[in-house]
């Protein structure tokens, strides 16, 4: 499984950050929630989210019979590996 570092985010385009935004607020949504939240017409995002999940931006798995996403972020490596932050912050600045 890939991760999504921070840096990746300056990558991707303005909708993919909203979407990435969304769900380091709030993991696990269903497409339905992310477009609630992110104003992205539910078709536009299915297509959005299939891509996501294809380029390894997002993660797609089930809770309660729905499914959901969620960003998985790298943990770092070397010496930082096993530092107990986990926030975007903290990767960006070990």
């Amino acid at each position: 499984m890939s991760f999504v570092s921070p840096l990746d985010l300056l990558t991707v385009s303005s909708s993919e950050q909203d979407v990435i935004r969304c769900l380091v607020r709030k993991p696990q949504l269903t497409a339905l929630e992310i477009s609630g939240l992110t104003k992205i017409p539910l078709k536009e995002l299915e297509t959005l989210l299939k891509q996501m999940v294809s380029d390894a931006r997002v993660v797609q798995l089930t809770r309660n019979e729905a499914v959901c996403f969620e960003v998985s972020f790298s943990k770092g490596s070397g010496k930082n590996s096993g530092k107990k932050g986990s926030s975007v912050l903290d990767m960006l600045f070990p």
